[in-house]
Parts: structure tokens; sequence; C-alpha cells
């Protein structure tokens, strides 16, 4: 039977509390940064386009 090593199992007692929250906050950033950069892409790409009068499609203010 493999013996195991109680110092590596220490090291992850002492810095899985540590590490864990760190990864989920990374996480989280992660996200926002990503939601708010498509959402100015897409406000961007709707406030770009061109606005088409409702009685003349051919019509572009």
């Amino acid at each position: 039977m493999k013996k195991v090593n109680q110092f590596m199992l220490l090291q992850w007692l002492v810095f899985l509390p540590l590490i864990l929250p760190l990864s989920i906050a990374s996480g989280i950033l992660q996200g926002v940064k990503q939601a708010v950069s498509s959402l100015i892409l897409q406000i961007w790409s709707d406030v770009s386009s061109p606005i088409i009068h409702e009685e003349n499609p051919d019509f572009f203010a």
C-alpha cells in the first residue's frame, strides 16, 4: 500500500483556503470583464448602425 505524503497533505490543507477564494475571485473578474466588453461591443454596434425611417426604408437619418 502506498504511503501518504503527510507534508504534501499539510501543504494542501494550509494553501487550499487561500487558493480557492483567489481563483473564484479571478473567475468572477474575468467574467465581468468579458460581459462588459461584449456589452460595449453590442452597444457600439447598435449605435453605429444606420437608422432607417419607418415610413421610407430608403431614407437614412
